[in-house]
């Protein structure tokens, strides 16, 4: 139902091990990383488009994004989003097929054509250039009726679809529900990214069409969304096509988010999953951390670098390799668009106790307010940064995606280079803030195990409650 870890993709393409490079030298702060080029208009109903034109390659990017995601799901049709946007993909008045079949009749390509993640639901295709005219027909023609080929019988086939993906990417993945899981313990019920696992889905049994038009209607408006092309396209002939094709669709009434509260404190929450199909347990710690357009959410990048860095980080350098109790270590941060999560991950050795790690990971943390970020940590950082935000815009698809999710959270198509160069100016004292900030004892540990080995959770003599769902029927 949620697309894990968008955001991860977005920030994170390369991973710590490309990053954190050795020989980093003070000279790197003087490197700044240049934004996309791009130009902007927005037509008379409100709806943003971009252009970054690239003539390398006879190919455009198309993105068409719209400013809602899962976190906009009413708290009882929760998943409804991602119903939402398998309806708009079945074709349009004008385009009597699925647009994934209709796109490859015209030669294109894409690495999932639609996705919906907590805040955004986009739509996106690579085509030939002299295809162009014909693409944003389409586009335009699902805007502006996009549940013309809904049907209930194409509802219940998208209904099924859909738990089909749930069963693939979440239900058949060891400890597949771990991230919703933790999200329901972080954010409290009532919350945009508060999910129910046991009920993910459920609430959708019974919805009709008319349901599924009244909840996502108002969302797929002009001036609710951004159309992003990059490629290679004449731009005069493009604004052309698209004011002929977009502008005259109604704009839609204001679009009202659902509203992210601030949290107040929980202390502790401890949990344990079980899994019958797991080789070895995980250790899992998360904190609620920063949304996207936080000033904290560089400071909070950087502490995952510090801690999990390859051959460099505090955490892994004691787990892995002078300890040698750890496989695998992680610390990211991840966020949305009005909160975020920072979460350590560890995969401990065979034979080895969840509660040592636990202790060693908290050791760590705490020591982090005697020894502070080094400056070499922060141009490690720093470096691993510039590159990620460079290297992840190689395609034009990722241009596109990217310019269409900068201009609907933040109004700026390239505010990935503002904060990507604010890491120039970071210090250790702000990394140090970060870590007492949001590394609280506000958090969820998890204790991932084989099934029937809770004497194996982290400190068991604490109280825990075990969130394993219940295993569904056979089916006959």
């Amino acid at each position: 139902m949620r697309r894990a870890l968008h955001s991860l993709r977005r920030h994170l393409r390369l991973i710590v091990c490309l990053l954190l490079l050795a020989g980093v030298t003070a000279d790197v702060r003087s490197q700044q990383v240049q934004p996309l080029a791009f130009t902007r208009f927005t037509l008379p109903n409100g709806m943003n488009v971009i252009f970054n034109v690239d003539h390398t390659t006879p190919v455009v990017a198309v993105n068409l994004a719209y400013h809602v995601g899962a976190k906009d799901d009413p708290p009882n049709q929760r998943g409804v989003t991602h119903l939402c946007e398998h309806a708009i993909a079945l074709g349009s008045h004008n385009a009597d097929q699925p647009f994934q079949t209709f796109y490859r009749s015209i030669g294109g390509t894409s690495t999932r054509w639609a996705e919906t993640t907590d805040d955004v639901t986009s739509f996106y295709v690579l085509i030939p250039s002299n295809q162009l005219e014909t693409a944003l027909w389409a586009e335009s023609d699902r805007m502006a009726a996009p549940f013309t080929r809904l049907t209930p019988e194409r509802l219940s086939t998208i209904r099924a679809l859909v738990a089909q993906e749930r069963q693939q990417n979440v239900e058949n993945a060891t400890f597949g529900v771990s991230r919703e899981l933790t999200l329901a313990a972080l954010f409290p019920a009532g919350h945009p990214y508060h999910i129910e696992t046991a009920v993910a889905g459920a609430e959708l049994s019974n919805l009709t069409t008319a349901d599924l038009r009244a909840a996502c209607a108002t969302f797929y408006t002009p001036s609710n969304a951004v159309l992003s092309l990059s490629g290679d396209f004449d731009p005069q002939r493009a604004k052309a096509w698209i004011a002929g094709y977009f502008a005259t669709i109604p704009a839609g009434v204001p679009v009202v988010h659902r509203r992210a509260p601030p949290i107040a404190p929980t202390g502790e929450r401890r949990l344990v999953l079980e899994d019958r199909r797991a080789a070895q347990p995980q250790l899992h710690l998360d904190w609620i951390g920063a949304g996207y357009t936080s000033p904290d959410r560089v400071a909070l990048m950087a502490l995952g670098s510090l801690l999990s860095g390859n051959r460099f980080g505090r955490l892994s350098k004691l787990l892995i390799d002078e300890r040698q109790l750890a496989a695998g270590v992680s610390a990211v941060h991840y966020d949305f668009e009005n909160a975020g999560v920072f979460e350590i991950n560890v995969l401990p050795r065979p034979g080895v106790s969840l509660s040592t790690i636990e202790s060693l990971v908290d050791s760590v943390i705490a020591g982090l307010a005697t020894s502070p970020p080094t400056a070499e940590e922060i141009e490690r950082f720093y470096a691993a940064n510039r590159v990620t935000a460079t290297v992840s815009l190689q395609t034009k698809l990722a241009r596109a995606d990217t310019l269409s999710h900068d201009e609907l959270l933040t109004g700026d198509p390239v505010f990935y280079v503002a904060q990507a160069n604010e890491a120039r100016r970071l210090t250790s004292a702000e990394v140090q803030r970060a870590a007492s900030k949001y590394l609280t004892s506000n958090r969820v540990v998890m204790s991932l195990v084989q099934a029937g080995q809770l004497g194996s959770i982290s400190k068991p003599d604490l109280p825990f409650v075990n969130v394993t769902p219940p295993r569904a029927p056979a089916r006959p």
